[in-house]
């Protein structure tokens, strides 16, 4: 009988936690079926305590009071949208530029020679000088020197047979080595970075990472990266503003001398005068000094990276006036010079010496 009686309590009391846990799992499943359809909110307590949690864990907090009352309606299918793939073979890939220009009436919207997009490759034939050929593609001498190395360490010997690679541009086919940044490269060439970086036949992306061993187009890029102080020339009405080279010419739909320097060169003043304007100037003029030389004539600087004066200012003949840059409507880095007189422009040449030095 004693047996029998001891072991009947702990039965019952068995039975009565296992059914103390249903109930428990029943009530937690309910809570969380309730917090779910928005029947009821967690005590203030209780969410300070989850977002501590959360906040220890590193893990992003949702705000409970910002949970939707109701479930969400399924969101629909979204449409699959294909993103244009770039294809590119190598640094001067016709088939990532030829996507890029239009082909109309306005061209290559970059700087290019003769419409070309690509580095190309030329034999010589018999007959062929460097200036021929230099002018068969719209390059200059400089150019073809600069892009092929064999040529450049002798450009007296041009062998039939010989390949030679054909820039799409006027400048620099940089070999890349070990430790060449685009910024680097820049510096050593006297462009901008954006210059090479955003020319499209390089087809670089950030970070811009160079493989040593290909080659990189260098827009308007020269090795005499540091420019002498041009002359003086008191004999002659103006003086040069930069001793650089031309690469446009003065024409009824070009009222200028585009002079090709170096990215951040001086430029100076051609003649004695004041600076009536300074700064930025509208209509792809870019940063832009204007001076004026009290006997009807006007100077126009163009392009500049910026200015080192200020409108009002009295200036000499020869005095540093602002910087070479590449801004508002450029193709690389230049200087675009106005001469006007009673404010028509005339043409540069006639009041320039001949050599800039």
């Amino acid at each position: 009988m004693s047996v029998n009686l001891s072991i009947k309590p702990r039965r019952r009391r068995g039975r009565g936690l296992l059914g103390l846990a249903a109930i428990l799992v029943l009530l937690a499943g309910l809570t969380g079926f309730g917090w779910q359809r928005g029947w009821w909110s967690p005590p203030e307590k209780v969410v300070k305590l989850g977002q501590t949690g959360l906040q220890q864990a590193s893990l992003p907090i949702l705000n409970v009071s910002q949970l939707p009352s109701s479930r969400p309606k399924a969101a629909e299918p979204a449409a699959v949208v294909l993103a244009t793939s770039k294809v590119v073979q190598n640094p001067d890939s016709q088939a990532y530029t030829e996507r890029l220009y239009s082909g109309g009436e306005q061209g290559i919207p970059w700087p290019n020679a003769g419409g070309r997009t690509e580095v190309q490759t030329y034999v010589v034939q018999d007959g062929d000088t460097l200036w021929s050929i230099a002018t068969q593609f719209e390059l200059d001498i400089d150019t073809l020197r600069w892009s092929n190395p064999d040529l450049e360490r002798n450009p007296d010997v041009l062998a039939v047979g010989t390949e030679l690679n054909i820039l799409p541009v006027q400048g620099i086919y940089h070999r890349i080595e070990a430790g060449d940044s685009v910024g680097s490269i820049a510096v050593r060439y006297g462009v901008a970075e954006a210059d090479i970086s955003g020319y499209p036949p390089n087809a670089l992306y950030p970070p811009y990472e160079l493989t040593p061993g290909e080659s990189i187009i260098v827009p308007y890029g020269r090795k005499d990266a540091t420019l002498p102080k041009p002359s003086l020339a008191p004999e002659f009405p103006l003086a040069w503003p930069v001793a650089g080279y031309v690469t446009g010419g003065f024409t009824p739909g070009h009222p200028a001398l585009d002079i090709g320097a170096p990215y951040g060169s001086t430029v100076y003043a051609a003649d004695d005068g004041t600076v009536t304007f300074a700064g930025w100037l509208d209509e792809g003029y870019g940063y832009t000094v204007i001076i004026d030389h009290d006997n009807g004539r006007e100077t126009w600087y163009n392009h500049l990276k910026g200015t080192l004066l200020k409108a009002g200012g009295f200036v000499y003949r020869g005095t540093p006036v602002a910087e070479a840059g590449s801004t508002g409507h450029s193709t690389g880095p230049h200087i675009h010079f106005e001469v006007r007189i009673d404010g028509q422009p005339v043409n540069p040449v006639d009041y320039l010496p001949e050599n800039p030095r």
